[in-house]
């Protein structure tokens, strides 16, 4: 086995347990084991690894960090539709700055329009995979008694945060650096399985089973188009459902 797949495989386990801990037995213990993650990932590339090693580290980095900011801010005291914002507003400025060292530009991310038809289609798969997960975790309402207004900027954010912003650092920045060194099964696999983990909170295996299958068509679907639009769409659409429609019975009626 690769010496870069043995590590990141390693960090694989090292999230995973950190997200149990979070989940099962506490919160702030948890935050500390992503913390611990994170600097390690962050200093690991200056004493042992070059490009493009480094770069896959770098990137793994962000999946702790989205941990941390998630479980640190204080959203409760914002506007609903600004959470989502507020909380990838970091993620995204630190993608954009991996994107810069890395000298990577847009079209090296997957952030281009080509095949616009079959990025349509990807995108569309977002409404069967919302409806399938809320009937997984029924989860309750994320906001109830906002206006239409409310609703719709909710809708959004959730679209730009947990869809573009999520998949320009899994299915953009993570997984061309784990085909690039693990090569593209256990690339695919790998980012999959970082994707899955942090679904553990969610306190459901099989919604960590249907997470790692959707992470694993996002993969397929970015690599084979070139194109991270499809699956920030559907990611975005598929919360929207989760969150926002199904809860409130709109599509129950």
């Amino acid at each position: 086995m690769k010496r870069e797949l043995r590590v990141f495989a390693s960090y694989l386990a090292l999230i995973t347990v950190a997200e149990v801990v979070t989940a099962f037995v506490d919160a702030t213990y948890g935050l500390l084991a992503h913390s611990v993650i994170l600097v390690s990932l962050l200093v690991l590339p200056t004493f042992c690894c070059d490009n493009p090693s480094g770069g896959l580290f770098l990137s793994l980095s962000l999946a702790p960090l989205i941990r941390i900011l998630s479980l640190s801010l204080p959203l409760a005291y914002l506007p609903h539709y600004s959470w989502f914002l507020v909380a990838s507003a970091p993620i995204f400025v630190a993608a954009f700055a991996l994107m810069k060292v890395q000298g990577l530009g847009l079209d090296d991310v997957g952030v281009t329009f080509r095949r616009p038809f079959t990025q349509a289609c990807i995108a569309l798969t977002g409404i069967p995979f919302g409806v399938v997960e809320y009937y997984i975790l029924k989860p309750e309402p994320l906001a109830q008694g906002l206006p239409a207004l409310g609703l719709a900027l909710l809708a959004a954010a959730l679209i730009v945060s947990t869809g573009f912003v999520e998949e320009l650092v899994f299915r953009g920045l993570m997984l061309r650096s784990a085909v690039e060194v693990l090569g593209e099964r256990a690339g695919v696999v790998g980012v999959s399985a970082i994707f899955a983990s942090l679904h553990v909170g969610w306190l459901s295996a099989l919604d960590v089973v249907f997470v790692f299958s959707i992470g694993f068509f996002y993969a397929i679907a970015a690599l084979k188009t070139g194109s991270i639009v499809g699956v920030s769409l559907s990611h975005g659409v598929t919360n929207v459902l989760l969150f926002l429609l199904m809860p409130s019975g709109v599509l129950l009626r």
